[in-house]
């Protein structure tokens, strides 16, 4: 059967790692050029994923150094397409829980479309998450 270690990928220095795409994406639709903000882990930062020093590393300089089409090309060859649907889950996530801005709904747009993302299959998880988001429904 083999060791759990023969499972893992091993990736270049510095390549893009699927985490590390997770956390770009999230990181340009925040804005960021950084992990880091005010000498600490930056917000935009989801919990779950073990922060190293190596993947630390891999997101500064996807997101100081490397332009978004770069990037958007890259994740889009390396993803699956569960892993390309939970990155678009989270922006879309992240834009309507911010209030769906008309100021970032392009980005999140062009990241969504340049990873590759089917829009049918997204649609009916947009309507979840717009559901999700819609606080107007509890007035005080």
């Amino acid at each position: 059967m083999g060791s759990w270690s023969e499972l893992d990928a091993n990736y270049p220095p510095g390549a893009l790692t699927p985490a590390t795409a997770l956390v770009v994406a999230l990181g340009h639709l925040a804005g960021a050029t950084s992990a880091y903000g005010e000498g600490r882990l930056a917000s935009f930062l989801p919990s779950g994923i073990g922060y190293d020093a190596d993947l630390l590393g891999r997101v500064e300089h996807y997101l100081s150094e490397v332009p978004l089409d770069q990037f958007l090309a890259e994740a889009a060859a390396l993803l699956a397409r569960g892993q390309k649907l939970v990155v678009a889950l989270q922006l879309l996530d992240g834009q309507l829980a911010a209030g769906d801005p008309l100021s970032r709904r392009d980005l999140v747009e062009q990241i969504i479309a340049g990873l590759g993302v089917d829009a049918d299959l997204l649609a009916s998880h947009r309507a979840t998450l717009a559901l999700k988001n819609d606080l107007s429904r509890f007035p005080q």
